[in-house]
C-alpha cells in the first residue's frame, strides 16, 4: 500500500500482512495537513476569511502568516522597539480574529489590518510615556559593498529612522506605510480616513522635512 490518503478499511489487509500501518497513516496524516497548508496559502484574503467566519482556525493563522513580517516591521519602525512592537501584533491580530467573526461585513484585509495596527501602536504610546529604543534592524542592501561603506550605510539609516520620529503623526504614519508596508494611496487613505490628495501631500511634506533634516544634520 503507498503512502496516501488510503481508506480506513485498507489498513487490515496490511495488517494481515504482516506490515505496520502505524507509520503509514501517520505519513499520511501529516502530508494531508501539509497539503490543506499549501492550499490555504493558495487562497485569496477574501477566501481566508470566509473561512475562518466558517470555523477554520487555520484559515486565520495563513491571513496573519501572510502579512505578520510586513505588520511587524511597520509597528517595530512606529515604536522604535521590536519587543514592543511584537506585543502590538499580538493585539493587532487578537482584535482581527475577534471582529471576522463579529459580522460578515466585506473587509479589504490589508488596510484593514494595518489600520488596526496602526491604532494599536498610537494606543501604545499614549499609554507608555517613553518608547524604549532596544535595537533598529538596518534591511541589508543588495550588492557587495565594504565594510566601511555598510556601516555608512547603517548609520545613514539610524538617522533616517531617528528624523521619522520627529515628524508628525500624520505624517509619520503615511510615510510608513507607504515605505515599509508598501500600501498604494489608496490603501493609505482607507487606513487614515483621508483623501488620496491629502495623502499625497502628506508623504511630500514628509520627505521634504526629512531632507531638510538630513541637511542640518550634514
Amino acid at each position: 500500500m503507498g503512502v496516501g490518503l488510503a481508506p480506513t478499511g485498507s489498513a487490515a489487509p496490511a495488517a494481515r500482512r504482516g506490515g505496520s500501518t502505524g507509520g503509514v497513516e501517520v505519513s499520511a496524516l501529516t502530508h494531508a495537513r501539509l497539503g490543506r497548508s499549501h492550499l490555504l496559502r493558495l487562497r485569496s484574503d477574501d477566501g481566508l476569511i470566509a473561512l475562518t467566519r466558517r470555523g477554520s482556525d487555520a484559515a486565520f493563522e495563513a491571513l496573519a502568516t501572510r502579512y505578520r513580517a510586513r505588520l511587524l516591521a511597520f509597528c517595530k519602525h512606529f515604536l522604535r522597539s521590536r519587543e514592543d512592537a511584537e506585543d502590538v501584533l499580538q493585539e493587532v491580530f487578537a482584535a482581527a480574529y475577534v471582529a471576522i467573526l463579529a459580522d460578515d461585513r466585506a473587509i479589504n484585509a490589508k488596510p484593514w489590518l494595518y489600520r488596526i495596527a496602526r491604532n494599536r501602536s498610537l494606543d501604545h504610546l499614549r499609554r507608555v510615556k517613553a518608547v524604549r529604543v532596544d535595537s533598529i534592524d538596518v534591511h541589508n542592501t543588495e550588492g557587495r559593498a565594504s565594510t566601511a561603506d555598510a556601516a555608512a550605510q547603517r548609520e545613514e539609516l539610524r538617522g533616517l529612522v531617528v528624523h521619522i520620529q520627529d515628524l508628525p503623526e500624520a505624517q509619520r504614519s503615511a510615510l510608513l506605510l507607504r515605505e515599509f508596508g508598501g500600501l498604494s494611496y489608496e490603501q493609505i487613505g482607507q487606513v487614515m480616513d483621508r483623501t488620496i490628495p491629502s495623502v499625497k501631500s502628506l508623504l511630500v511634506r514628509a520627505r521634504v522635512s526629512l531632507a531638510e533634516s538630513s541637511e542640518a544634520c550634514a
